[in-house]
């Protein structure tokens, strides 16, 4: 059961400002010059958005109704970028290995949905996590110049290290609140259940903290790993602050229905394939024309 407070930021008012970021980080990438501070700036606070598309898919996989469907949703839309992204990039003659359009959030996203929804099982299909896993990392592993990785990914290991985390934070609650269980045996269910979500938040924060530490230290130890997201330092690790946005996060769904919600699926590849077009004409990518 999740939060009834009526202060903080509810699920829709998160996913709003994830997009938000999200637009202003893929505006940077496709209108300006790496080599400028409005790039550096835009891109550090574009990065806050991943981190908080993760805390809310891995609460989609504890609430949702349909891990089905809320999968193929996730798989179709990744799917329908990277068919964008193949057109742009035979269109402007960009190599697969160069084009920043192949190779989504989304991807990500089910992988990581995937992963802890596998691993939630605690049965034999488990073990089937070590397939997204794999994919994931092999996003950050190049096979050539021309053609990059052998599976595309955005945030590739990093993204599955996170959501691995994530679960693991929220068995750390179960576990803690199972050794606890006389402290609280007098408190009824809403109670119980706020408890829970409070500190499933606090933790979830802490492992995200945690994930940019240690890849933090990969950087240290080798700066030129494949394993590192891209521009990860300084950029990257400024997503960091997302932990601001999830302990702000009041467990409420606030205005929700279809449209709403098919908004929110819609709104990447719609926003994508319109700065992708311009772009093309008067952004990064017409150096490729």
């Amino acid at each position: 059961m999740k939060s009834t407070s009526i202060f903080g930021l509810n699920s829709l008012v998160l996913k709003i400002i994830g997009l938000l970021l999200m637009t202003i980080d893929h505006a940077a990438l496709l209108f300006l010059a790496s080599d400028t501070i409005a790039y550096e700036v835009m891109r550090s606070i574009g990065k806050i958005a991943f981190p908080i598309f993760a805390f809310l898919a891995v609460e989609g996989v504890y609430h949702t109704h349909n891990i089905r469907n809320y999968l193929s949703r996730l798989l179709g839309i990744a799917i329908l970028m990277d068919i964008f992204g193949l057109i742009i990039g035979s269109i402007s003659n960009i190599t697969i290995a160069s084009n920043p359009l192949i190779g989504n959030v989304f991807t990500d996203l089910f992988l990581g949905v995937l992963t802890v929804y596998l691993l939630n099982r605690k049965d034999k299909f488990s073990f089937i996590a070590i397939l997204p896993i794999s994919l994931a990392v092999l996003s950050d592993i190049n096979i050539n110049q021309t053609y990059g990785s052998i599976f595309k990914a955005d945030w590739g290991t990093f993204s599955i290290v996170l959501f691995f985390m994530f679960f693991v934070g929220r068995k750390i609650v179960d576990f803690y609140l199972i050794k606890k269980q006389t402290i609280y045996s007098d408190l009824d269910e809403s109670a119980l259940g706020n408890i829970k979500f409070r500190y499933y938040k606090y933790i979830e924060a802490v492992m995200l903290i945690i994930t940019e530490l240690i890849f933090n230290l990969i950087w240290h130890i080798d700066n030129t790993s494949s394993f590192l997201p891209n521009e990860f330092i300084p950029i990257g690790t400024y997503s960091t602050l997302a932990f601001v946005f999830i302990l702000l996060y009041n467990g409420k769904k606030g205005y929700n229905n279809k449209i709403v919600q098919y908004s929110f699926y819609l709104y990447y590849p719609i926003h994508l394939l319109i700065l992708g077009i311009i772009s093309l004409f008067f952004g990064t990518l017409s150096a490729f024309m």
